[in-house]
């Protein structure tokens, strides 16, 4: 059967989602699971999180240029989560947990403090997040129309 572009043009596309246990950071989910909710990224995303190595490099040539002495730099670095020595690969994870993280939502800080305080649940979820995209936006299913009667024989 051939690709049918009408269809595919017509139908609703929602998040790919998962729930992910972290159970090394149940003491920061005040008593509840330790239950994160990721999703997948979109093509937009995708080249953002490739292009935060860039901005992170531009930011760290800001951060040189204002500030007046080495120990000013290394604090400025600090509070943005900058590093000179960080791996592009970990700035792209860091870009992509902000984006996908749903529940909790984080900011950068977070993301970064996860990295360097607990890296194995950090690349869990960064992980289910590459696994999440791969799989795509998954068709939204119509709800079903209420009660389903029993046919009588």
């Amino acid at each position: 059967m051939a690709f049918n572009p009408k269809a595919f043009m017509q139908a609703q596309f929602v998040p790919r989602t998962a729930r992910v246990d972290v159970p090394g950071l149940k003491d920061f989910f005040g008593g509840d699971d330790a239950v994160w909710t990721v999703r997948g990224q979109t093509a937009s995303e995708i080249a953002a999180a490739m292009d935060a190595s860039q901005k992170h490099q531009n930011i760290d040539a800001i951060i040189k240029a204002i500030a007046s002495n080495k120990d000013q730099i290394t604090e400025l670095k600090r509070a943005v989560g900058v590093s000179t020595d960080t791996p592009a690969e970990i700035i792209k994870r860091l870009e992509q947990l902000v984006q996908c993280s749903v529940e909790p939502v984080i900011t950068l800080d977070v993301a970064v403090r996860l990295a360097e305080a607990r890296p194995i649940e950090f690349y869990t979820l960064t992980n289910e997040i590459l696994k999440l995209t791969g799989l795509g936006m998954d068709v939204k299913k119509p709800k079903a129309s209420g009660e389903t009667t029993k046919s009588e024989g």
